[in-house]
């Protein structure tokens, strides 16, 4: 399940605002015990990690960090984290940048849902096309291809970290067609999701 970043989990991890403005945050947050999770982060990130390590996954790409690297999050990105926490805890600080995107909290937290873009619309008070509009303009592309960008993301990370077949990939990132989703898949990485985990 995607939540939105600022939902943590608490009981995971120590989550600690060291400085805020209109324009940025700095947090610290420190887990003492192994997480995987995948968040929607609606503002440009800059996450460093100060100790241990974490395997990220963001826009169809694996990031394995260790203490002393560091990770630009572009805005608006759904990012899939797995944290590893052997003897010492892990650490990291992030710097959020600038205002959030909040109209697109909802679609990126059930990408894998069927619903439809009124819906999404109508929680705006927007009519669709209103909605197709602003889409257009502040995110670059039609919500339809934003949404089939990001389940292709999500079913990239299956495939590859979770070790899904295709056909669980595929249905858990919210197609419901095979062939149609084997598809897209050549369209986007340049080859077939039965090749990801060769």
């Amino acid at each position: 399940m995607i939540r939105l970043y600022e939902n943590f989990n608490q009981h995971k991890a120590k989550v600690e605002l060291l400085y805020a403005d209109g324009a940025m945050k700095m947090a610290f947050c420190q887990y003492r015990r192994s997480s995987e999770d995948a968040f929607f982060i609606p503002y440009t990130t800059l996450t460093y990690v100060r100790e241990g390590r974490k395997v990220i996954f963001l826009n169809g790409e694996c990031y394995d960090m260790k203490a002393g690297d560091t990770l630009l999050v572009p805005k608006n990105s759904i990012l899939y984290s797995d944290i590893l926490v052997k003897r010492e805890p892990f650490v990291s600080l992030n710097l959020l940048l600038g205002d959030a995107d909040t109209l697109l909290s909802p679609m990126a937290c059930h990408i894998a849902d069927r619903m439809q873009l009124q819906y999404y619309a109508g929680m705006h008070n927007m009519s669709l096309s209103t909605f197709k509009r602003w889409f257009k303009k502040e995110v670059g592309c039609s919500p339809g291809q934003w949404m089939i960008e990001k389940r292709l993301q999500q079913a990239k990370y299956l495939l590859q970290h979770k070790r899904l077949s295709v056909k669980e990939a595929c249905y858990n990132s919210g197609f419901e067609d095979v062939s149609y989703f084997i598809r897209r898949y050549r369209q986007a990485f340049g080859h077939t999701p039965g090749q990801e985990a060769i």
